[in-house]
């Protein structure tokens, strides 16, 4: 598994944190995903969406490797988890979608999740003390994907100003749809941003990814930084079998913070 590191420089103060980011997993097995983390030590362990696949019988074998995962997660360091377009716990994002969950399972594994310990943070955010310094973790649920011209339709932008209008604190937004940032987050102040979703392109040409979901042919925003705070993850799985991924291996993100 490849771990792909980035160093944040902060005008913060008294900032000094190490975090991993997960996405994608896609309620594959997870065991060299575990590994990895176990070898960053995180401060803090972020889930950028799609670590589940929809809440349903047919998807419960490959979905106890994800509640495996979590398990897992909370073991190493706290966690906090924001869905994506294949999870819709307690999501307004449910119109739209081509198929239902059992609402009965989904509940049951909702409740799971939360006996585990793992911090849900879904169109909300929490402080999380670390040192003598606070941070604020932000989740934004990310809208339904039937039709990819239809981009946010139920995206929340008052809870996007609500966590934005937090000053002299840093901020990080799990948004798991990098392409809301052009729109909707590029104005903000957050200081990190992280997503998914778009799996790296799944081929990647001359270091440009080939096609992503919503972006279409030779999309800007599959993997890497932009604008030195929206740090996009390339996925921890390959969720496209048959089709190979081309020069784009799976990866997880390790991000150091400090304060400069």
């Amino acid at each position: 598994m490849k771990v792909t590191s980035y160093n944040i420089d902060t005008d913060k103060r008294g900032i000094d944190i190490t975090v991993a980011c997960v996405s994608d997993l896609h309620a594959r097995p997870c065991k060299r995903i575990i590994d990895a983390l176990k070898s960053i030590s995180p401060d803090i362990i972020l889930l950028a969406g799609d670590i589940f696949e929809i809440i349903t019988p047919y998807m419960e074998s490959r979905n106890k490797n994800a509640m495996d995962f979590i398990k897992e997660c909370v073991t190493i360091a706290p966690t906090f988890y924001t869905i994506g377009n294949h999870e819709i716990y307690n999501s307004h994002a449910r119109i739209g979608l081509s198929k239902t969950p059992d609402k009965a399972m989904e509940e049951k594994h909702l409740n799971t999740l939360i006996s585990l310990g793992v911090t849900l943070i879904n169109d909300e955010y929490v402080k999380y003390s670390h040192g003598e310094e606070e941070i604020l973790i932000g989740g934004a649920i990310c809208g339904r994907d039937k039709d990819p011209s239809i981009t946010d339709p139920d995206f929340n932008i008052d809870f996007i100003k609500r966590l934005d209008a937090n000053e002299n604190i840093f901020k990080i937004l799990l948004c798991h749809y990098p392409h809301y940032y052009p729109q909707h987050l590029k104005d903000t102040s957050f200081d990190l941003i992280l997503a998914g979703h778009a799996h790296g392109g799944q081929w990647r040409i001359f270091g440009r990814g080939v096609f992503a979901p919503h972006q279409g042919l030779f999309p800007k925003l599959t993997s890497g930084m932009h604008d030195g705070r929206l740090i996009i993850s390339r996925g921890a799985v390959n969720n496209t079998k048959p089709i190979p991924r081309f020069f784009n291996p799976c990866e997880i993100l390790k991000i150091k913070i400090k304060s400069k």
